[in-house]
């Protein structure tokens, strides 16, 4: 599948600060990209740096296969971009959105009935100033959708928005995605919600992009984990790591171990342990969450180690 963004080895310096350091995205046609990451982690600088609102220090951009000044100008014209909410305060949405459609040169003037249909705010007369943070990201979402985008970049779209406001956020994205084969990529620090979304994802830590994998492939690689809690944590690692080859696990805490991929042999775990003394306070699988999958993998360094 093409790749219609693309960077490579971008790196942002703020002084002595490494904000970015040398990050290559692949964003494919067609999919929802989800760049999960801490606040702080470098997914709105890297959106800066991508939409040209901020230079970079070294590396390269590109937007649909052009990374030339002049492709690159073109290709912003065909991507709806969402940071922060900045809109006229006296102005309602509706009079903000027919402000953004001329600016664009979007043509059509029932544009904006329909993107504040899609955000259920076509109804709401009151100005900008006195909405919540929640409809003021509303707006923001609807002007990132005005003029059918190919690409859609919203940064920290569902901040204040409520549970149904968020839970009507993943089905309108999901929705476009499907029936106007829009691409998205979408940044969050919210990981439970982004991991029902995305199709495929990006984990950005200390500026660095730790791991790009698509979610089949993160589901197979995280289906249940075991929970073990002993008395003894140095020793049981050192048992584990005697009896079975090429075990991948991690400490949690000072006697909890989360192992993966051995929901199959927890049996020989507790006699192994038990075997060698070893008191058994705890032994449990379960799923492993986008969040769970995310701290291993900063915790460990990379995706060699999860």
């Amino acid at each position: 599948m093409e790749n219609i963004i693309e960077t490579v080895d971008l790196t942002k310096r703020y002084s002595k600060a490494v904000a970015l350091d040398s990050v290559s995205i692949h964003v494919r046609q067609g999919e929802i990209y989800g760049l999960i990451g801490k606040n702080g982690a470098g997914k709105s600088t890297l959106f800066k740096t991508m939409m040209g609102l901020a230079p970079y220090s070294s590396g390269e951009v590109k937007m649909f296969g052009d990374s030339s000044t002049s492709g690159l100008n073109k290709a912003h014209h065909r991507i709806g971009f969402m940071m922060g909410a900045h809109f006229f305060p006296y102005l309602s949405a509706r009079e903000n959105l027919e402000y953004f459609r001329k600016l664009k040169g979007i043509p059509d003037k029932t544009e904006v009935d329909r993107v504040l249909k899609l955000v259920e705010m076509e109804k709401v007369k009151k100005k900008f100033k006195s909405f919540s943070m929640g409809m003021k990201q509303r707006v923001s979402i609807a002007n990132a959708l005005m003029g059918y985008p190919d690409i859609v970049v919203l940064d920290e779209p569902i901040n204040g928005l409520d549970p149904q406001g968020i839970a009507d956020f993943r089905h309108l994205v999901q929705k476009l995605n499907k029936e106007n084969k829009t691409t998205f990529m979408v940044s969050s620090h919210i990981l439970g919600e982004l991991g029902m979304m995305a199709t495929r994802f990006g984990f950005i830590h200390d500026g660095r992009l730790v791991e790009e994998i698509d979610r089949e492939v993160i589901r197979n690689k995280t289906k249940e984990q075991v929970i073990v809690k002993v008395s003894d944590i140095e020793k049981a690692t050192c048992l584990l790591e005697e009896k079975f080859e090429s075990i991948e696990y991690t400490v949690n805490g000072d006697k909890e171990l989360v192992i993966m991929k051995m929901t199959d042999r927890t049996d020989e775990i507790a006699a192994l342990f038990v075997q060698n003394d070893l008191s058994l306070y705890k032994l449990d699988t379960q799923e492993i969450s986008i969040e769970d999958y995310y701290l291993q993998l900063i915790a460990k360094g990379g995706v060699n180690n999860v």
